[in-house]
């Protein structure tokens, strides 16, 4: 609504000085230059009103050029446009609304009043009624215009059209928080699209043919015998974690984190994919784990598969809402291994009897020392010494 208030009152500054332009009529009683535009506009929406708001605005106006360039593209223009003598009236149509007016100029002022029927729905009132319902189910509003104006003199020095003075640095920095707000926009749809993409292509893998089902993701001596050892070499990962979600229409992409963590056989699925319910499924084959959750209105794929020295993991949790919609979060860690792990004292941990450090091969980084098991140590890393 204060929008298209805005555009109304700009439209008043072109207007005033169309009648000069308007063919097969004679010149209104008006002078070319810079005219101070006041408008006293009052808004009432059945029985509720609001106060009235008085705005100011100066532009420069010539006959040869009557509408101000930064003007000509707002989603408001002029019809119907009539000049008797020294009055001018017009009907204005928006697209949320439309109304008329009509000015009478006196050489170098001049008075009107201008009404308009406005729909917050984005319907248009018809010509003649009161009151129109919406398509939300809200009231039309009507706004009511009293305005003046005065000429102030000649046009600055080298102006002959467009705003001036303070209007013309409003309108410059309206103009550009327009062009910043679009900038946004594209950079956010971009992201957005992005993000789709990322939901779009990160898929859980599928169930190892002939898998072994187990409790947990840890090593078991029944799996090992029937589909043999998994395709994991213990030790130090750095690791890529790439995340995206979904609700309704709004899809987002989270900022990529990368760290290194401690895999191993008996803990071989990182942290950053264990989210969501607790897994109450899972498979292991020699190259890959899978696993199922659900809880209430969670449910949760996840898997990774293995390649030695690397390997790939997507968890994909669906939440629904009281609403009926759900929330999608895709979450894909990629690993690739850069060392042994090693205890606080230096001695390399593997084999079935590995754990990597606390943490259970979440965020534990390389050379992560426990200040409470090691406080030296624990004091110099924090201090950088």
């Amino acid at each position: 609504m204060k929008n298209l208030a805005r555009q109304i009152v700009v439209l008043f500054a072109v207007i005033l000085f169309c009648a000069g332009g308007t063919a097969n009529s004679a010149p209104v009683d008006m002078k070319d230059g810079e005219w101070e535009v006041t408008s006293e506009t009052s808004m009432t929406m059945g029985t509720m009103s609001m106060p009235s708001m008085t705005s100011k605005m100066t532009h420069c106006i010539t006959r040869d050029d009557p509408v101000p360039a930064s003007e000509k593209e707002k989603d408001c223009k002029v019809v119907d446009q009539k000049v008797v003598g020294n009055t001018v009236s017009w009907r204005v149509v928006c697209k949320d609304g439309e109304g008329e007016g009509e000015i009478t100029y006196r050489g170098t002022s001049y008075k009107g009043t201008f009404r308009m029927k406005m729909a917050e729905g984005g319907e248009t009132t018809r010509k003649g009624t009161s009151r129109k319902k919406t398509a939300e189910g809200g009231e039309a509003m009507t706004m009511n215009v009293k305005l003046s104006g005065k000429y102030l003199g000649p046009c600055p020095k080298g102006q002959k059209s467009g705003p001036t003075g303070e209007t013309a640095k409003q309108m410059a920095k309206g103009q550009e928080m327009a062009a910043q707000a679009k900038q946004q926009q594209a950079e956010m749809e971009a992201q957005r699209q992005k993000a789709e993409a990322f939901l779009k292509k990160a898929a859980v893998p599928e169930d190892e043919p002939g898998a072994c089902g187990q409790k947990g993701f840890g090593w078991t001596e029944k799996c090992d015998k029937q589909v043999g050892k998994l395709d994991l070499q213990d030790g130090e990962y750095e690791i890529t974690v790439e995340e995206a979600s979904r609700f309704g229409a709004s899809a987002t992409l989270a900022e990529v984190k990368r760290k290194t963590v401690s895999v191993g056989e008996n803990k071989p699925v990182p942290q950053d994919l264990l989210t969501g319910p607790q897994a109450e499924t899972v498979k292991r084959g020699k190259n890959r784990i899978t696993w199922r959750a659900s809880r209430e209105r969670v449910e949760t794929t996840g898997g990774v598969t293995y390649r030695g020295a690397s390997f790939e993991g997507v968890v994909r949790t669906e939440t629904g809402t009281g609403s009926g919609e759900k929330m999608l979060q895709v979450k894909k860690v990629t690993g690739k291994r850069v060392g042994e792990a090693k205890d606080d004292v230096g001695r390399i941990l593997s084999g079935r009897g590995y754990s990597p450090k606390e943490g259970g091969g979440g965020d534990s980084a390389v050379g992560e020392v426990n200040p409470l098991k090691n406080p030296v140590k624990g004091i110099r890393n924090l201090f950088g010494l």
